[in-house]
């Protein structure tokens, strides 16, 4: 049967599928809104019933998640951080979780990373699609509120203060934290197989029933197919790119990804960036998808000779960056894994020094 090429991301990825599976495997799939994207959860189970069953458990803990990490919604931790200056007590798990992680991440891609940005991606309208090139002042007035680092006098426990001029946004990793978590429950249950696309951040557990790879393509920032294709096994893949969420303004293109150097969206030399990490390891801080999402988000901001330096300094993962050039250049770990589907300027194969 030939394989079919199916959409699922308005951002960067797609899932290419092989119909093939264990007879001693049942599918099963959930489709829903959360965190402001649709989401599709695949899962191989013993039975239909347990398949349903597990889907609805991935289901209540994304919306949970969403309650706690969420922006908008009046009721969650996030929320009440933004507008009452101190943290929730008690303080969740998973909200500390990712403050910490933020912290660690945040110094270490030297800014690149920053959940501190919220007033500025607010003020450039990005938070409700009303659009508008603010004024220098303005911009370096909310740039002195954004050093992550003196969020709190960590490390932040229950009740503590916050800089009173600092809102937070975990958007950049939430979906792959959230991803990272539903993997979690998956492993409770017995799941041993499943694919998640959580708004387009892709995390597979296991391989296919039928032993063999999983096959996610890598969007085209051009024409919208499949640039590339890589074969993975309990992985996260995720892809951060400027080309489908911008405005223009005089003849200029601002996107969604900002710059906290600038206070403004990332004028970047690239067009997309995809981080491959594993989705466990002895080490939580750099596996799973919120490594993945942060690092998408983080490389793109440092443009292509950064980014190919910060992975030689750190190389517990893998890349693929595609250029305004057409170029796509990946690191040496996915040589036996991506398939090239589209004929770019060029081709780059990156090696650890």
């Amino acid at each position: 049967m030939p394989k079919k090429l199916f959409l699922i991301s308005l951002i960067s990825i797609f899932f290419i599928s092989c119909n093939h599976a264990n007879k001693n495997q049942i599918k099963s799939s959930e489709s829903f809104t959360a965190m402001n994207t649709y989401m599709t959860v695949s899962l191989y189970a013993s039975s239909q019933k347990q398949g349903a069953e597990v889907c609805e458990k991935i289901k209540k803990r994304i919306i949970q998640l969403e309650e706690i990490l969420s922006t908008t919604l009046p009721q969650s931790d996030v929320y009440y951080i933004n507008h009452n200056k101190k943290l929730p007590s008690p303080l969740k798990a998973e909200l500390s979780e990712l403050l910490d992680f933020s912290k660690i991440m945040y110094e270490k891609t030297d800014a690149a990373y920053n959940p501190a940005l919220y007033p500025l991606i607010r003020e450039w309208g990005f938070t409700q699609g009303e659009y508008k090139v603010p004024s220098e002042e303005k911009i370096a007035e909310l740039l002195l509120h954004t050093d992550f680092s003196k969020l709190c006098d960590w490390p932040c426990t229950n009740g503590a203060s916050i800089n009173s001029q600092m809102e937070i946004d975990f958007g950049a990793i939430g979906k792959g934290y959230a991803a990272d978590q539903v993997q979690k429950l998956l492993e409770e249950n017995g799941i041993e197989s499943a694919l998640l696309d959580l708004g387009g951040n892709i995390q597979v557990l296991g391989k296919k029933p039928d032993k063999s790879f999983w096959r996610v393509g890598i969007k085209n920032p051009w024409n919208g197919e499949a640039a590339c294709a890589l074969k993975v096994d309990s992985k996260a893949v995720v892809t951060s790119g400027g080309y489908e969420r911008f405005f223009e303004e005089d003849g200029k293109r601002y996107i969604h990804i900002f710059d906290s150097k600038t206070g403004r969206p990332v004028e970047s030399d690239l067009e997309s960036v995809t981080i491959i990490t594993p989705v466990t390891s002895i080490n939580p801080i750099i596996s799973g998808g919120k490594y993945a999402d942060c690092l998408s988000t983080a490389l793109f901001v440092m443009g292509k000779d950064r980014a190919i330096d910060y992975w030689k300094k750190n190389p517990d993962f893998d890349f693929i960056l595609i250029t305004k050039e057409k170029a796509l250049i990946y690191s040496e770990g996915l040589k036996d894994s991506i398939e090239i589907l589209y004929h770019f300027d060029s081709l780059e194969y990156v090696q650890k020094d």
